[in-house]
């Protein structure tokens, strides 16, 4: 979260005018990769098989 804050603050100082457009684009940037992220945990044993004995 820390980064995000970051990065949206960096993109309101960097782009002027534009930097409002840059900061709502860099967030929903983020909650994509947050719900990718998941996705990805939730169906790795379908992707994958389960994970094998010790």
């Amino acid at each position: 979260m820390r980064n995000l804050s970051i990065a949206l603050a960096l993109a309101m100082n960097a782009f002027g005018e534009a930097g409002t457009d840059a900061a709502l684009l860099i967030a929903l940037a983020y909650i994509i990769q947050v719900q990718s992220a998941a996705w990805y945990v939730r169906f790795t044993d379908r992707l994958f098989g389960p994970p094998a004995a010790a």
